[in-house]
């Protein structure tokens, strides 16, 4: 009889242990179904459906986005416009958003919004760090990854204090921008 049971337990272990891949499995083909639908040739709604599937996600298709961030196939304009970007020499090219680029902006507006242009200089994510940052916060609630920024974007803004680049206006937008993240119930 406990032979019976043991080999029955085994069995039920087994078989939730298949679901569960089989779940992952069927989720990380979500993901990247999602973000190839980021690329230029794809209708606008299809487009705006996979930015949903991979915003609802959140940070359970951030391992998705990460491993997009070298993806340099051409995103599509309704996520991001093209830019020109105008060289020392005055020289301007046309920059077009790349789908590794939309991964990285859909990880940092989810960890840390979207901020005016004057502060951005106080984002702490970037493409260069946010793999590292991540494998080292993977743990974390996306609620508890908010904080975090928030208050290391404050604390950024404050250390210039009696400096020529310090910034009141940007200290009471981090502030604000903390006490919102703070309070939200996500």
């Amino acid at each position: 009889m406990k032979q019976q049971i043991l080999i029955l337990l085994v069995a039920t272990c087994f078989l939730v242990v298949i679901s569960v891949r089989a779940q992952s499995a069927e989720t990380n083909q979500s993901y990247e179904t999602a973000i190839a639908s980021l690329s230029e040739n794809s209708e606008r709604s299809t487009v705006a459906s996979a930015i949903a599937v991979l915003e609802s996600a959140g940070t359970r298709a951030f391992p998705a986005l990460l491993a997009h961030l070298e993806d340099n196939t051409k995103a599509s304009s309704t996520f991001q416009r093209a830019v020109m970007e105008v060289a020392a020499s005055g020289n301007a090219t046309l920059h077009h958003p790349t789908i590794g680029e939309a991964c990285f902006d859909l990880i940092q507006s989810q960890v840390e919004g979207n901020w005016p242009k004057a502060y951005r200089q106080y984002y702490v994510l970037s493409p260069q760090n946010v793999v590292s940052w991540w494998q080292s916060r993977r743990d974390r609630s996306l609620q508890e990854l908010k904080i975090e920024t928030a208050r290391a974007s404050l604390a950024q803004a404050r250390q210039h204090r009696g400096q020529p680049q310090y910034s009141a206006d940007a200290v009471r937008f981090l502030e604000a921008h903390l006490k919102e993240v703070s309070g939200a119930k996500k």
